[in-house]
Parts: C-alpha cells; sequence; structure tokens
C-alpha cells in the first residue's frame, strides 16, 4: 500500500502518490535550476507549474482521485525535459535574430477565443473577437452597433452572452494563445519583460529536440501524414460547424427578442395591428404571456446550441453552471406546457358550428322585374384592412367586419316570395357558437321593385374573430324576372342553376326568369356554331391587308395574301410571289 499527500500546485489541491510526488518535486527542482540566471524565473516557474495543474485537472475525473506515476509520467511527457527551458539571453539582445534552422522548427498555435483586457471600452469582447478573425477591433465595434440599432437592441444581449462565456486573456499564455503566438519559454519571457504581472496558466511546450530528429531522420511515414491531414480538415469541418450553429442560433434568439417586444408588447402598446392579434386570440390568455412562453419554448433550446457552436470554436469555454442548466430547462418544461394548454384551449374555441336562420316573406310587385343588387357600407370613422376582417369604428363603437356573404336564388314553393338570412360562427360549444351567430349584424332593403343587400356583415369586437358568415337565399315564384345588377359578381353564391351554364361572376349585368330548377336568361347571345366547310374557309380582311386560306374537296390549300409587300399565292405545293 503507497503512501498519498496533499499539495498545492498553482494554487489548486491535488492527492498524489508519494513515489509519484518525488518525481515531480525532482522535475521542478530541475526545471528550477535551469532559470537560475533567467529574469522572471519565479513567474516562468509560476506558469509552468500553473500548466502542470491544469494538465492534472484534466486528468483525473473526481476530487479524490489519486495521482500516479504514470499520471506524473505523461505530464512530463507533454510538458518536455527541464534541458528543453534553457533560455539563450541573447534573445533580448539588440542584435538581429538568428535564423531557425530545419532542424529546429519554430512551434505554431492555433488562436483561441478571449477577452482582451489591454484594449477594451466595456468587456473586451470586440477586441477578443479581433484577435480570433485577424480584423481590426473598430469593424467589430461597429456590428455591435448596428445589431443594436437594427435588431431592436438585441445586439446587447449576445454581447451580455459572450462577455459572461468567454474567458479573459488573464495570463501571459492566454494572451499569446489569443494572438496566434507560440506559447513556449522566449515569448513568455519577452512578455514578462514588457511589463506583465502574471505569467501563463498554460505554457504549450514543445520538445523540439525530438521534432527535429524525427524531420531529420525521416521517421514520418505516409499514414502519419495521412492522418494528421485528415485530423485537420476534421478540426476544420468542426470549427465551419460551430459558425454555422452559432449564426442560426443568433439569428433565431435575434428575432425572438424582437417579436418578444412586438407582439409581446399588445395589451401595453395600442396600435393597428395589436388589434388583430387580440381579435385572433380566441383564449383570452394576454399575448405577453404567449409571447414569453415562445420565446423560452424556442429560445432555450437555441441558446444551447449557440453554447455548442461556441464550444466547437473555444475549448477552453467557461460553463454556465449546473444550476443555470436546472433553472433554463425548468422554464422551458413550463413554458412547453403553457402553449400546449393554450393551443388546445385556442383549438376548441373552433371545434363546433352553429347556426342562426332568419325566414321573411317580401312584399315586392312581382309583376315588375324585380332589381337585386348588393351595398357596400357608406363611410367609416376608421378602418384597418386585413384579408380575413376588417376591425371599423362605427359611430364610436368597435365592429368587425366581415365580407363572408353569400346569396343564393332558388324558387319558391309557393307564390310568396321570401328572403333566408342563415348565420353561422365556430364557438368551444354549439350554444356558445349559436350566441355568436345570433350577434351578427346583417340587414337589407327594399325600395321600389329593387332589393338592395349589404355586401357585409358586422359583429361587435367583443365577439372575436370566430369565422363568421351569412349566407343569403332568396326565393321568388315562378316567372319572376330578376335583372342581375353587376354589384352582385362578388357575393353570388353556387347553390343555382342556369340555362346558359353561366358560372356566378357571368351571371350579373343580365335578365333572369325563375324556372322549376333552373334561371332562364333573357337577354344572352347564343353561342354561333361553326361548320365543317366554314373552318375549312377562312378570309381575313383587315389593315394589314387580306389573307385568303380555303381548302377544297381534294383537300389542298389555296392561300393568297395581300399586302403592302405584294401579292403571295400557294397553291398545293407550288409558291408564287408578285410584288
Amino acid at each position: 500500500m503507497n503512501k498519498t499527500t496533499n499539495i498545492n500546485l498553482g494554487g489548486l489541491f491535488f492527492h498524489i502518490d508519494e513515489d509519484a510526488y518525488l518525481k515531480l518535486r525532482d522535475y521542478l527542482d530541475t526545471i528550477k535550476r535551469s532559470f537560475t540566471d533567467s529574469q522572471g524565473r519565479d513567474e516562468i516557474v509560476a506558469d509552468i507549474e500553473a500548466r502542470i495543474a491544469e494538465l492534472f485537472t484534466e486528468k483525473i475525473k473526481n476530487e479524490r482521485q489519486v495521482i500516479g506515476m504514470a499520471e506524473v509520467e505523461e505530464i512530463i511527457t507533454i510538458m518536455g525535459q527541464p534541458e528543453d527551458y534553457l533560455v539563450d539571453e541573447e534573445i533580448f539582445e539588440d542584435e538581429p535574430k538568428k535564423e531557425t534552422s530545419a532542424s529546429q522548427p519554430q512551434q505554431k498555435t492555433s488562436k483561441k477565443l478571449f477577452r482582451d483586457p489591454d484594449d477594451k471600452y466595456i468587456g473586451g469582447v470586440s477586441s477578443g473577437l479581433g484577435h480570433y478573425f485577424g480584423i481590426d477591433a473598430i469593424w467589430i465595434r461597429l456590428l455591435w452597433i448596428l445589431l443594436v440599432v437594427g435588431g431592436a437592441g438585441s445586439g446587447i444581449v449576445i454581447y451580455i452572452l459572450l462577455w459572461i462565456l468567454v474567458p479573459e486573456a488573464s495570463t501571459t499564455s492566454q494572451k499569446l494563445a489569443m494572438k496566434g503566438e507560440a506559447v513556449n519559454i522566449s515569448n513568455i519571457e519577452k512578455k514578462v519583460r514588457e511589463g506583465f504581472d502574471e505569467v501563463s496558466e498554460k505554457v504549450k511546450n514543445v520538445d523540439y529536440k525530438k521534432v527535429g530528429s524525427k524531420v531529420k531522420s525521416s521517421s514520418r511515414t505516409f499514414f502519419d501524414f495521412l492522418g494528421d491531414t485528415v485530423l485537420v480538415l476534421l478540426k476544420v469541418f468542426a470549427k465551419f460547424i460551430g459558425i454555422i450553429l452559432i449564426i442560426c442560433a443568433a439569428s433565431t434568439i435575434i428575432g425572438l427578442f424582437i417579436g418578444l417586444f412586438t407582439f409581446g408588447s399588445v395589451g401595453f402598446v395600442e396600435g393597428p395591428w395589436t388589434h388583430y392579434i387580440e381579435v385572433v386570440n380566441t383564449t383570452g390568455v394576454p399575448v405577453w404571456l404567449v409571447s414569453l412562453f415562445s420565446f423560452l419554448a424556442i429560445g432555450i433550446p437555441f441558446f444551447f446550441l449557440f453554447l455548442l457552436g461556441l464550444k466547437i470554436l473555444v475549448n477552453n469555454l467557461k460553463s454556465i453552471g449546473s444550476t443555470a442548466k436546472y433553472v433554463l430547462l425548468a422554464l422551458w418544461i413550463i413554458a412547453v406546457i403553457g402553449l400546449t394548454i393554450i393551443g388546445i384551449k385556442q383549438a376548441t374555441e373552433k371545434a363546433f358550428t352553429a347556426s342562426s336562420t332568419e325566414t321573411r316573406q317580401l312584399s315586392l310587385p312581382l309583376s315588375d322585374t324585380l332589381w337585386v343588387k348588393t351595398e357596400s357600407y357608406g363611410s367609416w370613422d376608421d378602418r384597418y384592412y386585413n384579408d380575413d376582417f376588417d376591425i371599423v369604428m362605427n359611430n364610436g363603437t368597435k365592429k368587425l367586419y366581415l365580407e363572408d356573404v353569400k346569396i343564393n336564388f332558388a324558387t319558391a314553393e309557393d307564390s310568396l316570395p321570401q328572403v333566408k338570412i342563415h348565420k353561422s360562427a365556430e364557438s368551444s360549444s354549439y350554444e356558445k357558437a349559436r350566441e355568436k351567430a345570433s350577434n351578427i349584424e346583417y340587414a337589407y332593403s327594399i325600395t321600389g321593385n329593387a332589393l338592395s343587400f349589404q355586401d357585409y356583415l358586422l359583429t361587435d369586437y367583443k365577439n372575436k374573430y370566430r369565422e363568421q358568415e351569412v349566407e343569403i337565399t332568396l326565393s321568388l315564384p315562378e316567372g319572376t324576372v330578376v335583372f342581375m345588377d353587376p354589384s352582385l359578381k362578388r357575393n353570388l353564391g353556387y347553390r343555382f342553376a342556369n340555362n346558359m351554364g353561366y358560372s356566378r361572376y357571368n351571371m350579373p349585368g343580365h335578365y333572369w326568369k325563375t324556372g322549376k330548377e333552373e334561371l332562364i336568361c333573357l337577354d344572352c347571345e347564343e353561342e354561333t356554331t361553326t361548320t365543317e366547310d366554314e373552318k375549312d374557309e377562312k378570309i381575313k380582311i383587315d389593315s394589314n391587308g387580306i389573307d385568303i386560306d380555303i381548302k377544297d374537296e381534294n383537300g389542298e390549300n389555296f392561300k393568297m395574301k395581300i399586302d403592302e409587300k405584294g401579292i403571295e399565292i400557294k397553291a398545293g405545293s407550288k409558291k408564287d410571289t408578285t410584288v
């Protein structure tokens, strides 16, 4: 059984096996001796210890795990041997730098996303993004301004999210990684000499001797190169997916944010468009609550997609914490349940259709031609336009205006003319639907031999839009002559036949007589038919000249065309032209 001890490395506590501790201690002591004459030795050693602590943190699965010899040896392999940290003081002199030989290649590192504390106005997000994408921070700041102005302030939300989730480059290695510079001892020493107060927490060391010897000995195989190439392509593809996720998620969140402050303002802000939302919302649930539920139900999943995209791009992205995740999950569940209940209630509000019918006898001078027409609403105090319905102010009272009015003609069973007005509406029950139907306001008028129907219906604003409709059936005794005014074209129904086979759009503008089973047109022109012989002989005379096309009994054609160019004659297969 091996003894374990507790150590404090880089401000973090670890449980470590005694043998592993002795090896790690000797390793660190050797590194310290390597930097005896170097300026900033303590900062560099502290940075190396912080990096080792970070690697230990990545290796252990829980705080009780004991670090053994295998973990220490793996860390030493990653960090390199102590002799790799010998620093040549000449690199800080004013002499020209020596060219790096092929056996000592320069270390290259990919950029990492951090907030830049040295170039910031608020949180350093813009300058950090500028370093990451290789553009000037001023363009990022201008983009934020456009997003705030054009996105109804949604850019503020995105900026705050990045401010919270993207870590600040507080150490030397983080600032080097932020700018894409190699995280090696040479660069760290330069930063220390330039005035950095702290040394990097993350040191990425490369064993140059081993790399050089590998290149020199040509030990890399084709398959090693192919594997590295595939790995790089996969990383590039993953970064691309991360960018797509961020763009899609951010666009959706911005759209939801705008919707929350537009549709969600119904009830607080008065405007023409707010009336339509109130009329369609038959549940009575506040629209701002529906907007909030929609924002949470859709926005929270896209927020996590946004985080996923950031994690793909940023390896060291800070977690939002378990508490925040559980709170967001609870809010999402509440929002989904709320929307489900509201959706069911909204659907049931149109589950039943009922009607109210009125039948009235008409006193009409049937000896004269009956003139049937429609009349539009005379004047509006105010009107908002919509495809399904309008909202009007009628003598100071808010009304719903609909044009779902159809007029049908039928033959009366007795000698008395009558009009049947059939009103229908939808609601959550037959009783409520019948009540909504009976509340429809519709009227017609008789002046002499003229019968005028409204081409619209009205209902009180509080009844809301419930697919209100009016269908009129005008029953007239057989033999009654009716003139259909052209104003009927839009309101004629489908429930009657005519001897001409006209559609309802072609019937207005003609005189009709009621028959037993159909309407008979009194002034419609009969369609003329053309015989086969007439079809074979065509003569056309117009401003362009004379065009004759005749086919004889043998089936041969004779064509003659006379115009300003002259005379062109074609008989059979021959063609003659006379100018």
